[in-house]
Formats: C-alpha cells, structure tokens, sequence
C-alpha cells in the first residue's frame, strides 16, 4: 500500500511540472531572450565583482603610491611604534629578561661558585635583597654590575644605579641554586646582584698596629663573623693565606654586610706575612690550644704593634706559622678543649685593642 502511494504521488507531481512548463512556452515566446539577456548581464557583473573581490584581497594597498606616499606611510608605522603607552610595552623596555641557558646566567652562576673567576672578572655576588640594599647605602664606591629581582619596585629602586636590570621569576632565581640544595629552600633569595670588588686602600698599609691574618680559615660563617667583630674594634688590616676562604664568597658578606670592604687587605703566603711584621716592627702571635698566657708577651714587647693569627678550625695553625709566631692561648676549664674560632677570635681583639 505503502510503495503504491508513493508511486502515485511522483506520477501526480510529473504531470502538473510538464502541465506548467507547457503553459509558460505558449504564454512568453519573447521570455527566453529576456532571460537569456538577464543572465548575461548577471554573469557579467559577478565576474566583475569577483576582479574587484581578488583585486582587494590580493593587491598591496601601496602598489599604486609613488616613492613620496611610501616614504609618508613608513614614517607613520614608525611613530604607532614610538607612540607605544602601554604598560607591558614600556615594562618591556625598562627591563631585562634572562633564561636558564643564558650567558648571563652561567656568568652569575660561575661567580658563585668559583673565587679564581670571581678574581678573573673582578666582581662578586650576592643575594638577599636587604643584604644588597644594605651595601647600597652604606658604601656608595660599589659599582653594581647588574640585579635580578622578582620585585619592580625593587628594581625600580636601582634604576640609577645599575644599567642592567633583570626582572626573574622565582623558578630562575632557585635555578641559581640548583646544586645547593639548603640554600635553594631558603626564604631570602628574592633578589640577587653582580658587584664589581672595590678597589683596595693600600694607603692605610703604612701605619699598621693591629693585623689580623687568617690562616686557611675554612668556613664562610666563620670568617663572616671574625670580619665582622674586626670591624667594630677598628682593626687597620686583613692579610688572608692562601687557601682561606674568599672574603668575597656571597655567604661571608651576609654576615658581614660588606662591612670589611672598608679595611685594606692583602692576600699573601707565609713568607709575606712575616716580612710584613718585620718591615712594620709587629709582633706576630697566633691562637694555639697550648700557648701561653697573652699578658706574659705583650708586657715583655718591644713592637710597634701586633699581628694576631687565626689557625685552621680542625687542623690549627700551620708549621711554617708557628716557625716565626709565639703561640698564645686562653685560660679555659679544664673540661674544655678549645673554643670556636670565631668566639676565640672575639676575645683576643677585644683584649689586645685594650692593651695596645
């Protein structure tokens, strides 16, 4: 039933299409030319439309411009440019970006690790932004080389001091780090920056009464701490043996806030500092476990001054120091061995500046 309705329905539609198409040639014999001419012109404009629509797509608005008209439109382009007020954009320009891979990077990262390149390039490095803040303020001879940061408005506070600012996120600055696992966790490592090492007063080496010279001191913490209590005794001059710690290492100057940069200091063998305590008439003393008393020596003296040597941690004082220097200690109980070098040291400044 189904197949026959539907057979019925297209024979019904077949025959009313022919039906009109009949009446439509009897009625317009003149209506083939009409449309004929009607779909000429149709085809005709759209062929048109379609140059102008591939004429506007494809064809350079500066074709048709003389050399003037060019010249007119660059400089436009360039003024948008220079026009440029948004603040990513200027945020952009005012400071530097920096990557892991980086020369910048692997510079900063040598400086920290290696003291010969930190010799080599005549900088530092240092981090904590109060710690950088600090030897800003307090020593206008530095000379910043460039600061990290993940604060603009502490970069902003260097914009005249320093001419290569890098805005860093937190994953650059821990990447400094990455091989230090304690230090990476640390809280205070917002910012960093490169310092180049100010120049050295030797002008201060003439007169010389109290020398503190460093005998293959091995621990940052400690070095920090003895540099920082010479400094407030007003000690007149550092000699540092070699294989100390570098007086310039980012960890010694936490502690000290780059306070010892303002005395003079040498970096020399065993022979120098003894042609030093001669030449200068100091008497060269050095902190031992078996020493003798301090006033026995400083009452039988005949120097100009004195030079206090402070022996390795584990090891104490070398040989070739104890060759020319009266080992001298301090009266302790007898359940006590030996006292931190840092702590020794503290005592035996503060009792020879008082008997100088």
């Amino acid at each position: 039933m189904i197949r026959r309705y539907v057979t019925d329905k297209y024979i019904c539609i077949e025959t009313c299409f022919a039906f009109k198409r009949r009446i439509c040639t009897l009625l317009s014999k003149d209506a083939n030319l009409v449309n004929f001419k009607e779909k000429n012109s149709f085809s005709v404009n759209q062929s048109n439309n379609a140059n102008t629509l591939y004429n506007d797509n494809f064809t350079p608005h500066w074709i048709n411009l003389n050399k003037q008209e060019k010249n007119k439109l660059a400089s436009e382009e360039k003024e948008k440019h220079k026009m440029c007020n948004n603040s990513e954009c200027v945020l952009y320009k005012e400071y530097l970006s920096i990557s892991k891979r980086s020369k910048m990077m692997k510079y900063i990262i040598r400086l920290r690790k290696k003291s010969n390149f930190r010799k080599k390039m005549n900088a530092f490095f240092v981090k904590d932004s109060e710690t950088i803040v600090h030897l800003s303020n307090n020593n206008n001879s530095l000379i910043f080389e460039a600061i990290l940061s993940n604060s603009k408005t502490f970069l902003h506070h260097f914009k005249n001091k320093c001419k290569k600012l890098y805005y860093a996120n937190d994953d650059i600055l821990k990447y400094i780090f990455h091989d230090s696992p304690n230090v990476k966790k640390e809280k205070n490592n917002d910012s960093i920056a490169i310092i180049k090492i100010p120049p050295n007063n030797l002008k201060k080496f003439e007169n010389i009464k109290f020398l503190l010279a460093f005998d293959r001191i091995r621990y940052a913490y400690n070095l920090g701490k003895i540099l920082s209590t010479a400094y407030s005794m007003n000690v007149d001059f550092f000699f540092y043996v070699h294989n100390t710690v570098d007086p310039f290492n980012h960890k010694v100057i936490e502690v000290t806030r780059g306070s010892h940069f303002h005395i003079p200091y040498i970096f020399g063998s065993y022979e120098e500092l003894e042609n030093i305590c001669t030449q200068h008439k100091l008497l060269p003393i050095v902190a031992h476990t078996s020493g003798i008393n301090l006033t026995n020596i400083l009452k039988e003296s005949k120097h100009n001054g004195v030079c206090l040597i402070l022996g390795n941690e584990s090891t104490g004082p070398h040989a070739d120091i104890l060759s020319f220097a009266k080992p001298i200690s301090l009266p302790m109980h007898e359940m006590t061995n030996s006292l931190n070098v840092s702590v020794a040291a503290s005592i035996f400044i503060h009792y020879l500046k008082n008997m100088l």
